[in-house]
């Protein structure tokens, strides 16, 4: 190595701190033997030991209870809003009637003509109607929202058990392809080279003034891997660890600018979920669980009866 100036930092420890040389044996290998992966973890599913086959029958499960929930949602819904359109015509006809029974009595200077009658007889129809129909909503709003939530917790079971199959989808696909990249002669010539890869890759690091620097050690003169006998026992932990993620992140780089590019992706149909009704809750409409048991109680005392939902489910 070149002698330093006063101006820059010596590749060797001050005296104060002690240096370790390394015993050759203890040196990382140029090719990481198979060890845990750090930087990958299998889906949750995966160590549950559920088949594809079995989470797709419940995600199909959770499929049926959902659409029939929703399906007479909508059509509850579309009553309570026909019925609200009927209040709003009574409402309209009555206040009409009213209008035209006073306007006719006034004009007949108060008689009491069978046009004024029919009108009164009329507005008093009218509003019997109107009465009967804002009870018939009063009964139905409850029930329209008490269906609305459990079309919600169907769905987010659905969505739940469709993310269980995605997960497990995906990780089995993905075994399967490195396990057959594996068994290629292309992979074999790559394992073959890897250990000049990554020996390219630990030189590199080692010579990188901006790393190295912050380990106290100029490499201006590109010493390569005969600086790591200057290294602390932290540091070489520190350097080794360094040189692992790059080694990572190159094969991992590598690997994403040769995959071929597939255009027009289509999602599986079985992770594929309807977009929502109009009339179906959203999920910032329930701020936390407790809040929504805390409703649905509130909605099933309103209304005094509670449908069965394995009825429900089943008709």
């Amino acid at each position: 190595m070149t002698q330093q100036t006063a101006q820059t930092v010596s590749p060797l420890r001050p005296e104060s701190q002690s240096m370790q040389v390394h015993n050759l044996n203890t040196e990382q290998q140029a090719v990481p033997a198979k060890c845990n992966l750090n930087y990958f973890q299998a889906p949750d599913v995966v160590s549950t030991g559920v088949t594809e086959a079995q989470l797709r029958e419940k995600m199909e499960s959770h499929l049926a209870v959902y659409v029939t929930r929703r399906a007479k949602l909508e059509e509850v819904t579309n009553e309570l809003t026909r019925l609200r359109k009927t209040l709003s015509a009574l409402n309209k006809q009555g206040e009409q009637a009213d209008e035209n029974w006073r306007h006719d009595f006034v004009k007949g200077f108060g008689k009491q003509s069978k046009a004024v009658r029919d009108q009164l007889r009329q507005k008093t129809q009218w509003k019997l109607e109107a009465e009967d129909i804002k009870e018939m909503i009063a009964l139905l709003e409850p029930q329209v929202e008490w269906l609305k939530m459990h079309t919600f917790s169907a769905r987010q079971a659905l969505q739940f058990s469709q993310r269980k199959l995605a997960d497990l989808t995906t990780y089995n696909d993905l075994m399967t392809s490195l396990d057959s990249l594996a068994a290629s002669d292309e992979m074999a010539k790559l394992s073959e080279i890897m250990p000049r890869i990554l020996d390219q890759i630990e030189t590199a690091t080692y010579n990188d003034v901006g790393y190295m620097i912050q380990l106290g050690l100029d490499v201006a003169s590109k010493p390569g891997k005969s600086i790591k006998m200057y290294l602390s026992n932290d540091d070489t932990r520190h350097a080794n660890r360094e040189i692992r993620l790059r080694q990572y992140a190159a094969l991992g780089e590598l690997l994403v600018n040769h995959l071929p590019v597939i255009e027009d992706q289509v999602g599986s149909s079985s992770t594929e979920l309807l977009t929502p009704l109009a009339c179906e809750a959203s999920q910032g409409d329930y701020q936390s669980v407790l809040g929504f048991s805390r409703r649905l109680k509130e909605l099933e005392a309103q209304m005094g009866y509670t449908p069965s939902l394995d009825d429900l489910d089943n008709a």
